[in-house]
C-alpha cells in the first residue's frame, strides 16, 4: 500500500455505518467559548468577531486543519437583553471533509448579583468524502481491492443540527454545560454509507484570581467534553441476555494563564493522555491575538511534531444599552 489515509482505515473497520468524534478540539477553547455553548453568546456585553486556525499532528499525513470564524453580541430587544451569535466551522481529515454553520440565541436574566443565560444552536452540517482520490494498491485476507463501504467517487451529505447549553456567570467565575448535536444527524455518503454524528456533552468553568500585584492575575479555565462513540452489545449477566450499551469517550483541558495589565498573557495547558500545551498572547486596543502549541505526550510522539494553532479577536464595546444598569461583565474580559 503506498497510499492509504488512517481516516480511510477507520472507515473500513466502522463497515457501512461510521460513527466518529466530530466537533474540532481546541486548546484555545477558553477564546472560543461559545462554540461550545451557545449560552456564551453576548455575554461579554460587547460585539466579538474570532477566526482561528487549527494545524493538528504536523507531520501526519492527513492529520486535522481546523478553521473557525465566529461573532457573538448582546442585543436589546422586548424590554430585556439577549444574546446572538453565529459560527461557521470547517474541518478537513484525510478524505473527509466537514462544515457546519449556524446561528445562536441566547436568553439572559440577571441572577444572584450575576448573569444567567439559556441559549440555542440551530445550523446546517454538511460531511464529503473524496472518494476519486482513494487509492488501495494491494489485496490480502482483510483488504479487497473494491470494497462497497469505500465510495470510489466524491459523495457528501447534509443534516441539520442543534446545541443546547446553560450558562452561569459572576465577576469572578462562569460554569456552563451544553449538548451538540442533540439530534445525532445520520448523513448519507452514497449509496451504501451512513455516518452518523455522534451528541457530544461539555462542562466549561473558569475563575479569575487577583494577584498581590495588581498588574497579575492568574485565569484557570477548564473544559470537559463527554462524546457518545455508537453502542455495542455486551452481556447481561443478571438475566442472561444481551443489551445494547453506549460507549463514551471523555477528554479533559485544564488551563491557567498568566495576564500582565490586562494587556499580555502566558500559559500553560494540559489535555489528559494527549498533549501539553504551550499559550502566549497580547491585546492592543480593540484586537487580541494568541497562538498555542501543543507538544504531543501520547503514542503520536512518535509521528508528529506537535500541532500549532492561532487565532485574532476583535471586540467592540457597546457600552449600556437602554434599560442596562452596571451589566455584568463576562469573566473572560475582566
Amino acid at each position: 500500500m503506498k497510499r492509504l489515509s488512517l481516516i480511510i482505515i477507520v472507515f473500513l473497520s466502522c463497515g457501512l455505518n461510521l460513527v466518529a468524534q466530530y466537533d474540532a478540539q481546541l486548546s484555545n477553547y477558553w477564546a472560543s467559548m461559545n462554540y461550545f455553548n451557545p449560552a456564551q453568546a453576548g455575554q461579554s456585553g460587547n460585539l466579538e468577531a474570532l477566526a482561528l486556525y487549527r494545524q493538528q499532528w504536523l507531520g501526519v499525513d492527513g492529520a486535522p486543519q481546523t478553521t473557525l470564524i465566529s461573532a457573538n453580541m448582546p442585543q436589546y430587544f422586548l424590554g430585556r437583553t439577549h444574546g446572538l451569535g453565529a459560527i461557521m466551522f470547517s474541518e478537513k481529515i484525510g478524505l473527509f471533509s466537514h462544515s457546519i454553520v449556524a446561528g445562536q440565541y441566547a436568553y439572559q436574566k440577571r441572577l444572584a448579583k450575576g448573569m444567567f443565560s439559556a441559549g440555542i444552536q440551530i445550523g446546517h452540517i454538511n460531511e464529503t468524502f473524496k472518494g476519486s482520490d482513494v487509492e488501495i494498491e494491494f489485496e490480502d485476507e482483510f483488504h479487497q481491492g473494491a470494497d462497497e463501504a469505500i465510495p470510489t467517487s466524491d459523495v457528501s451529505g447534509s443534516a441539520i443540527d442543534v446545541a443546547l447549553g446553560l450558562l452561569l456567570s459572576k465577576p469572578k467565575w462562569y460554569v456552563g454545560i451544553s449538548a451538540t448535536h442533540l439530534t445525532a444527524p445520520k448523513l448519507k455518503l452514497g449509496e451504501n454509507t451512513i455516518m452518523e454524528v455522534p451528541r457530544a456533552y461539555y462542562l466549561t468553568a473558569g475563575y479569575n484570581i487577583q494577584l498581590n500585584n495588581p498588574l497579575l492575575e492568574l485565569r484557570p479555565a477548564l473544559l470537559i467534553k463527554t462524546t457518545e462513540m455508537g453502542s455495542s452489545i455486551v452481556p447481561d449477566s443478571i438475566k442472561g441476555k444481551t443489551v445494547n450499551a453506549m460507549m463514551t469517550m471523555t477528554q479533559i483541558d485544564l488551563s491557567v494563564r498568566a495576564i500582565y495589565n490586562k494587556t499580555f498573557w502566558g500559559g500553560l495547558g494540559w489535555r489528559k493522555g494527549d498533549a501539553v500545551v504551550v499559550m502566549m498572547g497580547g491585546k492592543f486596543k480593540m484586537i487580541e491575538a494568541g497562538y498555542a502549541y501543543d507538544f504531543p505526550i501520547s503514542a503520536m510522539l512518535k509521528g508528529s511534531t506537535g500541532s500549532h494553532e492561532l487565532f485574532i479577536r476583535y471586540t467592540v464595546d457597546l457600552g449600556k444599552r437602554k434599560g442596562e444598569i452596571n451589566k455584568h461583565k463576562s469573566v473572560r474580559i475582566l
